[in-house]
């Protein structure tokens, strides 16, 4: 009689000295040279598609901007979101699958990276936010001990004639999925599946990594770069707040691709396993206009980890740049389900106060958030505490404010979340 041959589960040798094999690396994408326009968004034009190989837990987009504006009458002023918002309506789609993320602006991008990072927990007292506020060298015991910081640096606020900026240094995160420490495996109706052990119990999981080779998938990064010197505050790092006239100008991009995950193996046990669900990070915009209340739905669909509105009126600020609303404003901040059943309820305070706690620094201008994944007494990120939209209806922000913004006032609405899918 023959015995049978018992098959390791798919992923048991994962992350096992000897087995799995990470790695970090450039991807086809590198130096990428883009000549950017004084008063057009410029699209990113890829001369290639990622690699079609291996597993991919996130990619790094790294950016350098020039750009040189020479004036003679007017005056430059920074936006609330440079450098960040010089990439516009960022977009990476898994062709015949989802889109991890999908946002308005890059600075959606850069305020989901300053929160959820790729490689930290994100929630520590003191936070590096997008590689700006490393330790100084005065800090150290010689002053020549540091090396120079090449990976980021504060955008300098001089905006007179000739306004000029040089190889400035910022890098993106582009996540195919999200580490969890207590991944609870759902089905679409909320109930509790089995983990590869057959237990119904949180494991700790990569949820999902990206597997690229055993297809003929054309995956690159969409974005535009914004102009020069944009209309507005939400279309780029540099406005003109007075009449502008210019007499030179130019500007480039350079950009560069990485991966980080894990080499394929024909050995499906030494693989991170693949669930039903997938990570996602988008916004949308969202009119709300000269209202006193206001009730902004969640849009996306799945389980919820993080949700924010940043307010902008486009009518604020000289010249019509536009600006932030004033969050002080703001009386009644509730993140809503059901029979209007509160997650939260709070005031500006409450909300600042709370996200302040998890991830040491405070949220930009003209926003409020809610980080339901941090929600805990601990520090271990969980789905358990995620709202999931698939099981709970009218799940929406509510805002009520003492002032009313201006009639074309708009939300960005940000929403992290995992989306089902089918595994693939």
């Amino acid at each position: 009689m023959t015995t049978p041959t018992q098959q390791v589960p798919v992923g048991a040798l994962y992350n096992l000295p000897g087995f799995t094999e990470k790695v970090e690396q450039y991807e086809n994408l590198q130096n990428v040279v883009t000549t950017t326009s004084l008063s057009a968004q410029t699209p990113f034009n890829p001369p290639a598609s990622f690699q079609k190989t291996d597993v991919v837990f996130w990619w790094e987009l790294e950016f350098l901007a020039s750009w040189s504006v020479t004036f003679s009458a007017g005056t430059l002023a920074l936006s609330p979101e440079a450098p960040y918002n010089w990439i516009q309506s960022p977009k990476l789609k898994l062709q015949g699958q989802y889109t991890p993320v999908e946002c308005e602006s890059g600075f959606d991008v850069a305020f989901f990276q300053m929160f959820r990072p790729m490689r930290t927990r994100g929630q520590r007292n003191i936070q590096d936010v997008m590689q700006t506020n490393v330790v100084p060298a005065g800090n150290f015991a010689n002053t020549l001990i540091p090396q120079a910081q090449l990976d980021g640096a504060t955008l300098s606020q001089t905006t007179t004639s000739p306004y000029t900026v040089s190889n400035y240094p910022f890098i993106l995160e582009i996540p195919a999925g999200i580490y969890l420490d207590e991944y609870w495996d759902l089905a679409l109706d909320g109930s509790l599946l089995p983990n590869s052990q057959g237990l119904v119990a949180p494991v700790s999981a990569f949820v999902s990594p990206q597997y690229m080779g055993g297809g003929e998938r054309v995956i690159a990064p969409q974005f535009n770069y914004a102009a020069q010197v944009a209309a507005n505050y939400d279309q780029g790092p540099v406005c003109a707040t007075a009449a502008l006239t210019t007499t030179a100008n130019s500007g480039s991009a350079t950009m560069n691709a990485r991966r980080v995950g894990v080499f394929a193996s024909e050995n499906p046990a030494e693989l991170p396993p693949v669930f039903n669900w997938q990570y996602r990070r988008a916004s949308r915009r969202i009119n709300i206009g000269a209202v006193t209340k206001v009730d902004i739905p969640i849009q996306e669909y799945g389980q919820v980890f993080a949700v924010y509105a940043r307010i902008f009126d486009p009518a604020l600020g000289s010249n019509n740049v536009g600006g932030y609303y004033n969050i002080a404003n703001i009386t009644k901040a509730q993140l809503l389900y059901g029979s209007n059943l509160p997650r939260f309820d709070d005031d500006i305070p409450t909300m600042q106060k709370r996200f302040h706690e998890y991830h040491g620094f405070l949220p930009p201008q003209g926003t409020v958030i809610w980080d339901l994944l941090a929600a805990g007494t601990s520090e271990k990120l969980s789905n358990a505490r995620a709202l999931n939209t698939l099981t709970n209806s009218n799940c929406k922000l509510h805002l009520e404010f003492s002032v009313a913004p201006g009639a074309g006032a708009y939300a960005v609405v940000g929403t992290e979340l995992l989306v089902p899918v089918s595994t693939q």
